[in-house]
C-alpha cells in the first residue's frame, strides 16, 4: 500500500506540550524544511507532505538521479483516498495521531502511550542505571534544592563541566551546558520551568566524544526485534547532528559489537511496553578523565524514525563495493549562493570518482531551507572521507566569509 509521509520533526516539542500545557507551534516550519528528507524511505508511488511550494526543477532532477517517482503534496488526501494510504509519521504524539484521524487516516492508538514512555529520558535513564551502564556521576533530580546539592557534590573543582538535559531532548536542543558546582541564572531559570512543571531533569557529566553511531532497529508486535543497520554519525562540535556515514565495514561493527548488543536488550525492553515501529539508539565512544577510550552504549533512545535509518535508506542505491555518506549543512540566505551552484562550485575539488546527489531543493517557497542536505558516493573509503572533509571545510569558510 503506498505510504503518506507526515513529518512533525518538532515530534519531542509535541510530546513536551503535551506534558507542560504549552503551545508546540514554535517548530511546525519544520515540517516543509525537512520534509525532502523522506527520500531515503520513499517508493514510487508514496507521497511526501510538503506544505509549500517546491521548484519543478529540484523534482525533475530527483528522478534523473535515479530516485523513485514520489508526490510532493501540500494538500491532505481526501477521506476516500487516505484509506487506501498508509500514514507513516515521524513519530506518534497524539497530536499528530488526532491530525491522522481527523483527516480519514486508518491509525492505532495503542502505540500512543508507549511512544510517550520510551521517548522520556526517564526511560532510558532507568535502564542505563539497572543495567550499570550510566556515566559516573548521572543523576535523575526533581528540585533545585536537589540540582544544587548534587552539583555541590558532582564537581570537585571549577573546571569540572556538565550537561543537564530535559525528560524530552533531541539533538543538543532541551538541554543547558555548565561548569562548577554553582548554577547560573540562565541555567536556573531553564531548570526552574521545567521542574515546576512536574518533569524530572538528568545531570550528566561532560566527556570527550571520540565517535558515535546510530543503531537502528524495527519493533515487531510479536517476535524478536530486527537490527536494521547502524551508521556512523557524523556531529558538530555543538553535538548536532551534520550527517551519517551510510556504509560501515566489519572492523567498524565489530568496534561498535558491545553497543549493538546492548541495543537488542534495549529493543526487548521498549518492546514490553507496547510500542511498535521504528527505534534509533545513539551509542557513543568517549575518552574518561584518566584517558581510557569507554563505551557509553545507550546515550540516547528514539522511539520514532530517526536521520540515521533515513540514512540506511539510501543504500539501495549502491553497489555492493560503493560507499557513501548522507550529509547536512545549516543554509542561510545571506550565503548569496543557491545550495546547487555552491555544490557544483564544491564538486570540481572532490576526486574525479566521486559522485553528489542533492537531496534537498535550493527554496522551499522561494525561501532556501534551513538545513540542505546531499548523498555523497566514493569507490572507496579513503576517496569517502577526503569528500567529506572538503564539503565541511568549503561549508565552514562560507561561514566565516558571510559572518
Amino acid at each position: 500500500m503506498p505510504r503518506f509521509f507526515y513529518g512533525n520533526f518538532d515530534f519531542e516539542h509535541q510530546l513536551a506540550g503535551e506534558t507542560y500545557g504549552t503551545s508546540t507551534s514554535a517548530a511546525a516550519s519544520l515540517t516543509s524544511s525537512l520534509a525532502c528528507c523522506w527520500l531515503g524511505l520513499t517508493e514510487a508511488g508514496d507521497q511526501i507532505y510538503l506544505p509549500a511550494a517546491l521548484p519543478r526543477e529540484f523534482t525533475e532532477q530527483l528522478v534523473t538521479s535515479g530516485f523513485p517517482p514520489v508526490e510532493f503534496t501540500s494538500e491532505w488526501p481526501t477521506a476516500k483516498a487516505a484509506r487506501s494510504l498508509t500514514f507513516v509519521p515521524w513519530g506518534w504524539s497524539n497530536e499528530v495521531a488526532k491530525l491522522a484521524e481527523a483527516k480519514g487516516f486508518a491509525i492505532e492508538t495503542g502505540v500512543l502511550s508507549a511512544a510517550y514512555t520510551v521517548n522520556a529520558r526517564s526511560f532510558s535513564f532507568q535502564l542505563e542505571m539497572d543495567w550499570g551502564l550510566a556515566l559516573p556521576g548521572s543523576c535523575r533530580v526533581v528540585s533545585l534544592e536537589s540540582l544544587e546539592q548534587v552539583l555541590r557534590a558532582f564537581s570537585d573543582s571549577d573546571d569540572s563541566s556538565w550537561v543537564l538535559k530535559a525528560n524530552f531532548s533531541m539533538s543538543a536542543r532541551e538541554r543547558m551546558c555548565g561548569r562548577g558546582s554553582k548554577l547560573s541564572e540562565p541555567i536556573r531559570g531553564w531548570a526552574a520551568k521545567r521542574l515546576t512543571q512536574g518533569q524530572p531533569l538528568f545531570l550528566e557529566p561532560w566527556v570527550e566524544r571520540i565517535s558515535e553511531a546510530g543503531i537502528q532497529l524495527e519493533i515487531p508486535a510479536a517476535g524478536e526485534p530486527t537490527l536494521f543497520g547502524l551508521t556512523v554519525l557524523l556531529n558538530d562540535t555543538r553535538g548536532q547532528y551534520r550527517g551519517s556515514r551510510i556504509n560501515v565495514d566489519d572492523s567498524t561493527l565489530q568496534q561498535w559489537q558491545p553497543a549493538i548488543d546492548v541495543a537488542q536488550r534495549v529493543a526487548r525492553a521498549v518492546q514490553q511496553t507496547g510500542y511498535t515501529g521504528p527505534v534509533g539508539i545513539d551509542a557513543m565512544q568517549y575518552r574518561d578523565a584518566e584517558g581510557t577510550m569507554r563505551l557509553r552504549p545507550l546515550q540516547d533512545l528514539n522511539a520514532r524514525y530517526t536521520m540515521g535509518r533515513l540514512a540506511l535508506g539510501f543504500q539501495r542505491f549502491l553497489t555492493a563495493d560503493q560507499v557513501a555518506s548522507w550529509l547536512h549543512f545549516p543554509w542561510k540566505e545571506s550565503y548569496g549562493i543557491d545550495f546547487s551552484n555552491w555544490l557544483r562550485c564544491v564538486t570540481q575539488q572532490l576526486p574525479s570518482d566521486v559522485s553528489v546527489r542533492p537531496t534537498s531543493p535550493d527554496r522551499i517557497e522561494g525561501q532556501p531551507p534551513r538545513l540542505a542536505s546531499l548523498f555523497l558516493i566514493a569507490e572507496n573509503a579513503t576517496d569517502l572521507l577526503t569528500s567529506e572533509a572538503a564539503l565541511h571545510d568549503a561549508h565552514n569558510n562560507l561561514n566565516q566569509t558571510t559572518g
